[in-house]
This record gives C-alpha cells, sequence and structure tokens, in this order.
C-alpha cells in the first residue's frame, strides 16, 4: 500500500516476477500487505491504524534505507515487520512467503537506539525531535499529554547521554535518524 504510483507498481511488478509463489491481490484479500513507510511521515500512520485493526493481513513495512526512522515509527505504530526498498524481487517474495508463514520479520537489533535500549516510543519521540518538532506538538500527534512526552525524553536522554535537546539531535543524526530537511 503505497500513496505513491511508482512504489506501489514497482512493487506490484516485482511480485508478478515470481506467479509461482505469490499472487498480487488487493488488501481486503491479501495474507500480507506492503506498507509503504513514506505514510507515517505523509499522514502520521493514519493509514496505517485501519490496517492493523481491520485486516487479517500482515503487515509488512518496505522501508528506505536511507529514513531507518520511518520504520521504526511504522514498527512502533504496529506493523509486524520490515523489509529494504533495496531487496531483489526474490528477497521480497521470500520476505512476502515468511510473513505468510508467520515468521519472525524482524531481528531485535533492526530496530533504532535498540542497542541502548530505548523503547519504540522514545525512539518515535526523539524522530520527531531530530524533525525539530516543538514538545507541545509531538504531545498532539502522538495523542500523549505533555508531562508523558517530557518523561520519554527524559528517560531517552538518559539512555542516550543526553544533556540537551542538541546534543540528543546530535546523537539522533549519528544513530540512523534522518535530519529535519530529508
Amino acid at each position: 500500500m503505497s500513496h505513491q504510483e511508482v512504489m506501489g507498481k514497482g512493487l506490484a511488478a516485482m511480485l508478478a516476477e515470481h506467479p509461482e509463489r505469490v499472487v498480487v491481490t488487493g488488501v481486503e484479500d491479501a495474507q500480507v500487505v506492503l506498507y509503504d513507510v513514506f505514510g507515517v511521515n505523509r499522514n502520521q500512520g493514519s493509514d496505517l491504524e485501519p490496517l492493523l485493526r481491520e485486516t487479517r493481513a500482515t503487515v509488512l513495512a518496505v522501508s528506505r534505507d536511507l529514513r531507518p526512522d520511518l520504520r521504526a515509527r511504522a514498527l512502533a505504530a504496529g506493523a509486524h515487520g520490515w523489509v529494504s526498498m533495496s531487496v531483489t524481487s526474490a528477497e521480497l517474495v521470500d520476505a512476502v512467503a515468511a510473513a505468510a508463514a508467520g515468521e519472525a520479520l524482524t531481528e531485535p537489533g533492526d530496530r533504532l537506539g535498540h542497542d541502548v535500549g530505548l523503547t519504540p516510543r522514545e525512539v518515535e519521540v526523539l524522530a520527531l525531535i531530530t524533525q525539530g518538532v516543538s514538545n507541545q506538538d509531538i504531545a498532539e500527534r502522538l495523542y500523549l499529554s505533555i508531562n508523558s512526552v517530557k518523561s520519554y525524553i527524559r528517560s531517552a536522554y538518559a539512555k542516550i547521554g543526553a544533556t540537551s535537546r542538541s546534543r540528543a539531535v546530535a546523537w539522533c543524526l549519528l544513530n540512523g535518524f534522518a535530519p529535519a530537511d530529508a
């Protein structure tokens, strides 16, 4: 599922190269849905929630290698696993088949901040801070109280050794979070 036609048609074409292993269907009939992580940037993932809630499909996030923050946000929102946009068609089919079989789709180290013990919510908050979003706007976007946002920030800062917002942003940029202008 992608709002970008080239992405959706490209994935469908890649899957169609392997008709003996996969059948491309509509979302309502799918066992596995490929979700373009750009949606968590474009519309805060509002299109991901219904996929998770209203279908029985396993949702596999398709992630841009240069935007691991979007992958992390999709996983934090409930995507079951992810696959890189840089995979071959055979690797994509393998990932879809694994997802359909209920196999584990992510490794613990795949998540941003895993190595320092960040929770998915802390990653999401840090990603928004790195994008230049204010605490109040983070609270509104994530449906949290301002006090909860501040608690996540304090906890995340302690884990990454940051003593200020600018040091947190610097740490994030060095550790795979996308810069504000990306």
